[in-house]
């Protein structure tokens, strides 16, 4: 850049760019960038199952125990459209009062990565079955996505979640 001009084209880009995922810093255009920036607002969404029931998780069985499985919840392939992320997880059917923990991971199964996680409760005042606001990074079309529940009792408590989110393209 002389001044605050720009001198090559590659710095602005074309109009079809988008960031690449996974993101490598310096490496997009600005017509990258606002490209993506459109379609996270804007982009088509999605839920996860669509019009089937949502998956359940089930806790190791003591506090907060990390023994429990982790469960795809959206099979490789289910996201072919293009590149997505998630906004929202709904949480719901907790089955007993305590804190829970649901962990987020991508990847095949047995090579999970965890890219995210979010908190609930219910007590016997209150139940806090609802949407979750997430943030994970952007993920490749067709990549797995997965969850595993802790909570802090010495049970093993149970939820169902589904996902909300939106596709770049």
């Amino acid at each position: 850049m002389i001044g605050n001009k720009f001198t090559a084209v590659n710095e602005i880009g074309s109009k079809s760019g988008f960031i690449d995922v996974p993101y490598v810093p310096g490496a997009n255009s600005i017509l990258d960038h606002l490209n993506t920036s459109y379609y996270h607002v804007h982009g088509k969404s999605f839920v996860y199952p669509d019009h089937s029931d949502a998956i359940t998780l089930i806790a190791g069985s003591g506090a907060w125990d990390l023994t429990g499985s982790i469960i795809e919840v959206i099979p490789a392939n289910a996201m072919s459209l293009s590149a997505f992320d998630l906004h929202w997880i709904n949480i719901a059917d907790i089955s007993g009062n305590g804190e829970i923990q649901i962990d987020i991971f991508k990847g095949l199964g047995g090579s999970e990565v965890r890219i995210g996680a979010t908190r609930s409760q219910r007590n016997t005042n209150q139940s806090r079955e609802n949407a979750n606001r997430i943030q994970i990074p952007q993920q490749v079309a067709n990549e797995r996505i997965s969850c595993r529940l802790s909570d802090n009792t010495s049970g093993a408590l149970s939820c169902a979640v589904s996902f909300e989110g939106h596709f770049y393209a």
